[in-house]
């Protein structure tokens, strides 16, 4: 039988470019905390993925940073609720709930996620239908959100204590007690976990069994997680500094005065060697990781306390006053603002970190809101505080008709 190579050779080609589509609506992972293990914040905007601009309503403050994993959003409620989302458009698939607050932001690997909650367990969940796996008590609330590698589970607790226990069945492996409560999340790199303590301290500790590899000293408390790039620890401290620190030794590179407390964690963008952070103040900057020299600094008018995620050409970070704002990388100039309550501070305020996927956009808010925007498009949703506002107006117009009426009737009288 003779074969048609041309028609073969067209069919092929046919054939790759189908393949290349559908793998360009895919959702890249966005699976834990910053995104990566090194928590960067960077993703490559290499995939067309995007969703439906949408919002639903949580019913509870949300103060942890969600996660995107195979279409799914996680994040959880301060009244002990853990949500997975739909991507696509908000809707429920299901729910998971606790008695106490949740602060940590869970991490998603394989078919398990994990997440700390403010009852001091640290909890194993089956992200297709949220039944629980197992359970790790620690000693006091879990704000730290957790790290994995490929055998443990690595997380802080305000007992003090950097805990590693085993990913499939929840036994300790280790802890390191530090001076006082940990919030920061530690990062993980080269068999090594990174994070901050309000101890005032840095530490590097051995994947292995925990010993200290080195501590550095900062001037005040730690809350912001550590970002690895380029051999380069990097973290804020509520002493107003950054700070990069070599990765094997712990020796101070260079600090840079940010005038106010930094709770944000940096992130880093390698390829241009840049770090940006923000600060309490509400001042948004962007750092040379080579010397810590300013690049640019750009004013928010409100505090900075979530982390900035990094795509294309952009960074998108929110702040307290409701603000997703979206800036050019290069220069800090606005690109787009989208604030749910059209003015400041009538919307939630933005203390957890943006999710980004191709044109895609999630975040939360303080007042329970969750949001799904379009970020080629710039545009999101109608939110529920335009409802509010119509309502408003139509009151403020009927009661100035009401009283004009009022007046002529009076007049009429007369």
């Amino acid at each position: 039988m003779k074969i048609n190579t041309k028609k073969l050779s067209i069919f092929f080609i046919i054939l790759f470019v189908l393949m290349g589509s559908l793998s360009s609506i895919y959702a890249e992972d966005w699976p834990m905390f910053q995104n990566n293990l090194r928590h960067t914040g960077y993703i490559n905007q290499d995939t067309s993925y995007s969703t439906q601009t949408w919002t639903v309503n949580l019913n509870g403050a949300i103060t942890t940073n969600p996660v995107l994993y195979e279409d799914k959003i996680f994040l959880a409620t301060e009244k002990g609720t853990l949500y997975a989302l739909d991507a696509q458009d908000g809707s429920e698939k299901w729910t998971f709930e606790l008695e106490d607050p949740i602060h940590s932001s869970p991490v998603v690997s394989g078919d398990t996620l994990y997440i700390g909650a403010d009852d001091g367990y640290l909890y194993s969940i089956n992200i297709d239908d949220g039944k629980e796996n197992w359970k790790f008590k620690s000693g006091d609330n879990i704000y730290s959100s957790p790290a994995l590698d490929s055998n443990n589970v690595y997380f802080g607790s305000d007992d003090g204590n950097m805990y590693a226990i085993t990913k499939d069945e929840g036994n300790l492996v280790w802890q390191y007690k530090t001076d006082d409560d940990i919030k920061s999340s530690p990062a993980i790199h080269n068999n090594t976990v990174y994070f901050g303590s309000n101890d005032d301290k840095i530490y590097a500790l051995d994947t292995e069994n925990g010993s200290v590899k080195w501590d550095y000293d900062t001037g005040d408390n730690v809350q912001s997680s550590p970002a690895i790039a380029d051999g380069t620890v990097y973290v804020g401290s509520d002493d107003n500094q950054v700070y990069a620190v070599d990765e094997e030794t712990g020796k101070e590179k260079w600090s840079y005065n940010a005038g106010s407390s930094v709770k944000s964690s940096p992130s880093i963008d390698l390829r241009q060697n840049t770090l940006y952070v923000g600060t309490e103040k509400g001042n948004m900057l962007a750092l040379d990781t080579r010397d810590g020299l300013r690049k640019w600094e750009v004013k928010t008018g409100s505090s900075i306390n979530t982390t900035p995620s990094i795509f294309g050409t952009n960074l998108a970070i929110g702040n307290s006053a409701g603000n997703m704002m979206m800036l050019n990388k290069f220069t800090g100039e606005k690109v787009w603002t989208y604030n749910p309550g059209y003015v400041d501070n009538i919307a939630g305020s933005i203390s957890t970190s943006s999710v980004t996927s191709g044109g895609s956009l999630f975040f939360a808010s303080d007042d329970g809101n969750v949001y799904s925007l379009n970020t080629d498009q710039k545009v999101g949703p109608t939110s529920n505080y335009t409802y509010y506002i119509i309502i408003i107006c139509v009151v403020i117009i009927a009661g100035i008709v009401g009283f004009k009426k009022l007046v002529l009737d009076k007049r009429r009288k007369n």
